[in-house]
């Protein structure tokens, strides 16, 4: 009797909310100034979608799981499957969108959960991501694109898979997969997996990728010695080729005063540009950096600026996150580094975390924070130079920054900025993975945490 109501119900829910077909775009009384309409009446003159009974397309409506499955066995004219023989829980056999569930189900499409394919549920942009993947035969991708969305999401590859394609965008750097998709928005994703030429133009990812060497798109970047020169090298390892984009030896003023590339530098690739800090001035005493700034490079047609972006010379930690650079910089009076600075005595500096737009403009305080005084190695580093453009005790990782100080180590989050603490192990270095944090205690013992 249970599963009798149960099923009844939710046969109920969708007819509730089941458009009729026959309804043509043009007659919506409710999308003419939409921003939808294009796409909307695409799918409507096709017999795809339709409207209600009172005239409406009701596109801020969410779209349930039948109604989706329904639509999408319309755009690829799936044939249905004859006599199926699969039960759910919640759909009866006499249901109008059995046939059509059944059918999703079985391709792969979209399928239930221990027997319950909940046909009336809101379909959440997550698993709208999922299904116009699946169903389209799309690549998953594993590059970030969304500030909102980690890898360790269910529908990371998904999600991105689909945004490579030009089928979905964000809103301020966040996808939302937890929402609801209304009806206007699932027009407009299977629109553009339907016609290329409808398709979101310039794919735009809002998460930065940081490192001594960076790979994505096939591609691997790196910065090396050859010969008597330094240079940034574009690898692609599957068809065996190599180029250099950069050369210390014909990039102008580099030499005793700055060095532009070296072994050992971090850098940040935002879309197709990679930024690399550099030793901007060098003390002519102990040759240690004192000042830093920037060279971009675009690595598609391989040109670059230098020095072009306006940024405190004294920054640090630099990293690439929604449309906004992000640095720290020494709270109080710049601490002076020479011979006798010994990195292996926990000390501690009151840091302050900034970020400027793009073009180094509208600069903001985020935080302040206490960090370890303990800097990543380069090239040029040695017993009697420890000094870098980069703290081991503060890393960055998608919408995270992690950093640790004498009392433990913590993470900050950049979308909602609340600070937790992490553990309270005393660290003297840490790296960051897709899945953990791993840290280095003060005997050289390494933790691996989650993140």
């Amino acid at each position: 009797m249970k599963n009798k109501l149960v099923g009844l119900l939710a046969v109920l829910l969708i007819f509730a909310a089941t458009p009729f077909q026959a309804q043509a775009a043009t007659q919506f009384s409710d999308v003419d100034k939409h921003w939808a309409k294009k796409e909307i009446m695409y799918l409507a003159d096709r017999n795809i979608i339709g409207g209600f009974p009172d005239g409406t397309f009701k596109p801020n409506d969410p779209i349930t799981r039948a109604q989706a499955s329904s639509m999408l066995i319309k755009a690829l004219k799936i044939p249905l499957v004859k006599d199926p023989t699969i039960q759910f829980k919640d759909v009866s056999k006499k249901s109008s969108y059995y046939q059509i569930l059944a059918t999703v189900n079985e391709k792969g499409i979209l399928r239930g959960d221990n027997g319950f394919m909940r046909p009336g549920e809101d379909t959440s942009r997550a698993h709208m991501a999922a299904i116009i993947r699946r169903s389209f035969n799309i690549p998953v991708d594993h590059q970030a694109t969304f500030v909102d969305v980690p890898p360790t999401h269910w529908s990371f590859p998904d999600i991105n898979g689909i945004a490579k394609k030009g089928i979905t965008g964000g809103s301020e750097g966040k996808y939302m997969p937890a929402d609801s998709v209304t009806r206007s928005q699932f027009a407009a994703f299977l629109v553009r997996a339907l016609d290329d030429s409808m398709k979101l133009k310039d794919y735009h990812s809002y998460v930065g990728v940081k490192g001594k060497t960076i790979e994505q798109n096939g591609f691997t970047y790196t910065i090396a010695k050859d010969k008597n020169s330094t240079k940034l090298f574009k690898e692609n390892k599957k068809a065996g080729t190599r180029s250099t984009l950069l050369d210390s030896a014909t990039m102008p003023d580099n030499g005793i005063n700055r060095i532009l590339l070296m072994s050992g530098y971090q850098m940040v690739l935002y879309n197709d540009d990679l930024f690399i800090p550099y030793w901007n001035l060098i003390n002519a005493g102990n040759k240690m950096p004192v000042g830093y700034n920037l060279v971009k490079l675009n690595v598609n047609d391989w040109s670059y600026t230098i020095g072009s972006i306006p940024i405190d010379q004294k920054f640090r930690n630099m990293f690439i996150w929604n449309d906004r650079i992000y640095y720290t910089l020494e709270k109080n009076k710049e601490r002076v580094f020479d011979s006798t600075f010994d990195s292996t005595t926990p000390i501690d500096d009151p840091l302050t975390l900034y970020s400027v737009a793009m073009d180094g403009k509208n600069k903001k305080t985020l935080l302040n924070f206490d960090a370890r005084v303990i800097f990543d190695e380069v090239e040029a580093t040695s017993k009697t130079n420890q000094v870098s453009q980069n703290n081991k005790s503060v890393a960055f990782d998608l919408s995270t920054m992690y950093y640790f100080n004498k009392t433990g180590v913590y993470k900050y989050n950049l979308l909602d900025k609340k600070i937790s603490k992490v553990s309270t192990i005393l660290a003297r270095d840490m790296d960051v993975t897709a899945t953990q944090l791993i840290v280095t205690d003060q005997a050289g013992k390494k933790h691996t945490l989650k993140k």
